[in-house]
């Protein structure tokens, strides 16, 4: 199903957008000639642009609204009402917005022909704009075949493809393929929120695709009432690809995959570009500059840990040192360090009492789980060896706490303890439609501010460089505990976290951090409200 738009139109709204200029065109123009493609397809795989990007454009320069089809509601008894020839030639479906408000959604708001031969039929709806693929599989869910949008034999390979080039080009972290009760749900996970990617795709089509994954990542199709868990490698482009770890589990309507992405960020491959503090960074180079001891990196799942820990690997002498990891799973190959998958038959502490026969310099644990590989840990620690770990606790202090608590003996975490890190991960605003807002009483308060003098604040907006979510990448949020003499004395001594945190110099809390980032206009207030509380 083809929307009839121009390409030029799209490309011109592009441009108009700011999403690339003339000189990216000129560019690009001969090098889709030479790939036998069309521009606004070279556009999109060069700039990284997904479709949307180009339609939420073209809505902005008609002056219409964006139809985020996840969001908005099908009016099915209204849809029922339009003639299958005409949905097969002018994609097209009445469906209510997020306030109720009835829109007629089309691919095309320059189809004057269909959208007049509609209104006649159902009322004079006002024009929203959506993507045709999306228009194409929410008209087959709804009126089946007739409308000529994907039939029941739709190829899975082609879709799984088209899925895997969105992700990609959207940043996604994971993907989620879920059977629910009419159909089989796909989202993505993009800076850490989910999104939803179009409407439900048919029981059918849903059931094909999760099998296709299950072939390509070396599941067994047959095993439906069963974990299973596999990997896959993916050409996204030209002489790049992805590696997804697969996830399959058994729900309630069949079964559910879920993807993640293990694409690394070469941008992101040093500690100064994950928006740590200078003296924050400073004093870790220092930490690990030391011959033995211990650096935890601390925060609840997806908050970041690993990348941080995989950018303190590679400000490390890999030629110098020997550098070996435990990992569970490995998500980024880092060249010149060995690199251990920890599995049923090797664990952490299996693969860290191994280690000490290998004449290690650093040593990577990808979690301290339990007394068994803490132990071993710090009995490297103290033996000349300077090993990075991962906790998950809420805070810097409450890393000693939780140690203490599993059984490790305080005068070895004294001993060991080089610096705690905990951390965060906010959405940045996306600095193309963010807006300044002037802040209210409770939110100076927060941000530790004096109520009676004025403060701009920057909120999230909605352009098609963001697709319309205000915002585009995350930023971390840290806090920092280094162990001086004093620190240390005071751990083996037992203190408690608020007493550490006292003792503590250049103590940097996460709130002061998520503060700064605030008002320097990184991220919103709403972003990391949770952290601020009542200004504290």
């Amino acid at each position: 199903m083809s929307s009839g738009l121009n390409e030029a139109t799209l490309i011109q709204a592009g441009l108009q957008a700011g999403l690339f200029d003339n000189e990216q065109i000129a560019r690009l123009r001969p090098l889709a000639r030479a790939r036998r493609q069309g521009l606004m397809e070279a556009l999109s795989t060069d700039l990284n642009l997904p479709q949307a990007a180009f339609y939420i454009a073209l809505a902005q320069a008609r002056g219409l609204p964006y139809a985020h089809l996840s969001r908005w509601a099908a009016d099915e008894t209204t849809l029922m009402r339009l003639p299958a020839t005409l949905l097969k030639r002018h994609p097209m479906a009445p469906m209510n917005d997020e306030a109720g408000v009835p829109h007629l959604v089309v691919a095309n708001p320059e189809d004057a022909l269909g959208i007049e031969t509609a209104r006649r039929v159902i009322g004079a709806l006002p024009l929203a704009v959506a993507e045709p693929e999306g228009l194409a599989t929410l008209l087959y869910r709804l009126r089946g075949s007739e409308t000529g949008g994907e039939s029941a034999e739709e190829d899975p390979v082609r879709l799984f493809e088209n899925i895997v080039r969105e992700a990609f080009l959207r940043r996604a972290s994971d993907i989620h393929i879920e059977s629910i009760r009419d159909g089989t749900r796909l989202r993505l996970r993009v800076d850490g929120r989910l999104e939803t990617m179009g409407a439900p795709l048919a029981k059918n089509l849903g059931d094909a695709l999760l099998s296709r994954v299950k072939v390509l990542s070396g599941l067994d199709i047959a095993e439906t009432r069963a974990p299973q868990d596999g990997s896959l490698i993916y050409a996204v482009r030209e002489r790049e690809e992805v590696e997804m770890r697969v996830a399959s589990v058994p729900v309630k309507f069949g079964e559910r995959i879920t993807l993640r992405v293990m694409k690394s960020d070469p941008n992101r491959a040093r500690l100064d570009n994950l928006g740590m503090p200078p003296a924050m960074v400073m004093r870790l180079r220092e930490a690990l500059g030391h011959p033995h001891g211990i650096v935890l990196v601390t925060g609840p799942t997806g908050s970041g840990k690993s990348t941080t820990l995989y950018c303190a690997l590679r400000e490390l002498d890999t030629e110098g040192l020997n550098i070996l990891t435990a990992e569970d799973p490995i998500e980024q190959v880092v060249p010149g360090i060995s690199q251990v998958q920890v599995n049923a038959k090797v664990g952490f502490a299996d693969a860290l009492r191994s280690f000490l026969r290998h004449d290690p310099d650093v040593i990577l644990v990808g979690e301290i789980r339990d007394l068994d590989t803490a132990d071993t840990a710090l009995k490297a620690a103290s033996t000349g060896h300077m090993v990075l770990s991962t906790l998950h606790t809420n805070s810097a202090p409450g890393a000693v706490t939780r140690l203490t608590d599993i059984g490790c003996e305080p005068f070895m975490l004294g001993a060991t303890l080089r610096g705690i890190l905990a951390q965060r991960l906010a959405r940045m605003l996306c600095p193309h439609c963010r807006v300044a807002r002037e802040a209210d009483a409770r939110k100076k308060k927060c941000l530790g501010q004096p109520e009676d003098a004025p403060l701009t604040l920057w909120e999230a907006g909605g352009c098609p460089h963001c697709l319309g979510s205000g915002y585009r990448g995350r930023v971390g949020l840290y806090e920092a505990l280094w162990v001086d003499a004093d620190l240390a004395a005071a751990i083996s001594a037992q203190a408690g976290e608020q007493e550490l945190a006292a003792l503590a110099k250049d103590y940097r809390r996460l709130v002061d951090d998520a503060r700064e980032k605030v008002l320097a206009g990184l991220t919103s207030f709403q972003e990391v409200e949770m952290f601020l509380g009542g200004g504290a």
